[in-house]
């Protein structure tokens, strides 16, 4: 799994992971959005070579910046997924646990609904 971004900047974590992705075919990537807090969110990036971890830096709860990277990344990608997920478990996986990054992906929920 590979970090990109930086924790609480939008801006820095959007551009990261837009360069992270460059070449990447677009209609594999899945997105899941780790929610350790309300409104504020990490996300997981599938479909590239390997797994993008984004630390917690996306949604309203870091102001416009934040709302406009989360739509960005909403829009880039086609299958979404929502999985709340407690601060301490966040820093773990953070961390690069394989283990609790496996658990993530098959108890995620697909995002029926649009977040930003």
């Amino acid at each position: 799994m590979k970090k990109v971004g930086a924790k609480g900047r939008p801006e820095r974590t959007l551009k990261e992971a837009l360069a992270a992705l460059k070449g990447a075919y677009a209609p594999r990537l899945e997105l899941t959005l780790l929610e350790p807090l309300p409104g504020a969110y990490a996300a997981l990036i599938l479909g590239p070579k390997e797994p993008l971890f984004l630390p917690a830096s996306l949604g309203p709860a870091f102001g416009e910046e934040g709302e406009r990277a989360l739509k960005a990344l909403l829009d880039l990608t086609p299958r979404r997924f929502h999985q709340p997920l407690p601060p301490g478990k966040l820093a773990v996986l953070e961390a690069g646990d394989e283990a609790l990054l496996k658990r993530v992906v098959a108890a995620r929920r697909p995002l029926y609904r649009f977040l930003a």
